[in-house]
């Protein structure tokens, strides 16, 4: 469902602008007969443009505002509103083809990041966190900030080898970026089959990655 709504959201000021000058040429038919002179095929012309620019105005305005409302200003991954939308439709409305992991992690070490290095520091590893995370996963997966430094995955259509091959990933990538505030990762991973609604699935996920935060930098996957 996500999917769809965010290539309606991309293609939006297209399809506005279309709209725009579908309307304008309706007018136009309508009145074809009434006036026919050099000027008003002109004055037509302008409206048709003016039509079109308004329609793509709006269409950006609007994008704009949803990624205003869903992505988390300093990562520029989605925001947690966002995140358990796109959970909860996900359990909603599963594909019984294909399974979906929840990876929740949480950056180890990252008050003694703040502490030692300042605020700036801190701000700059958990942008490097995100980059890690958005170029491990594939477009249809969804990468989030639910807050602070604890972030969240959606891995779809995925087996569990893959999704620990991933997570180690993610882990050995971030051990390299982050080594000099000498940080890293824990995660927490479940499969979407392991519970049928979306609150017990955190539980489950929140559940594993607090094992993976009393050993630090390692992956947990809940049974």
């Amino acid at each position: 469902m996500y999917r769809y709504r965010t290539i309606m959201l991309k293609s939006l000021p297209v399809i506005l602008g279309i709209l725009g000058l579908l309307f304008g040429l309706s007018c136009y038919l309508l009145e074809k007969h009434a006036i026919s002179n050099e000027w008003h095929y002109f004055y037509w012309s302008i409206f048709f443009v003016i039509q079109a620019i308004v329609g793509i105005a709006y269409g950006l305005l609007i994008r704009k505002l949803y990624h205003f409302v869903y992505t988390d200003s300093l990562t520029q991954l989605w925001n947690r509103k966002y995140f358990f939308e796109i959970l909860k439709q996900e359990l909603r409305c599963p594909d019984t083809s294909a399974t979906t992991f929840l990876f929740m992690l949480d950056m180890d070490n990252f008050k003694c990041i703040n502490d030692t290095f300042g605020h700036q520091a801190g701000d700059e590893a958990l942008k490097a966190l995100a980059r890690v995370l958005q170029n491990n996963i594939h477009p249809t997966d969804v990468a989030a900030r639910l807050g602070g430094d604890e972030f969240a995955l959606l891995l779809r259509n995925a087996t569990q080898e893959t999704a620990c091959t991933t997570a180690e990933t993610i882990r050995q990538t971030v051990n390299s970026k982050l080594a000099k505030y000498n940080s890293s990762v824990s995660i927490g991973i479940v499969s979407s089959t392991a519970a049928t609604g979306s609150d017990a699935l955190l539980a489950l996920a929140d559940q594993a990655l607090y094992r993976a935060k009393v050993h630090k930098d390692c992956t947990i996957f809940s049974k």
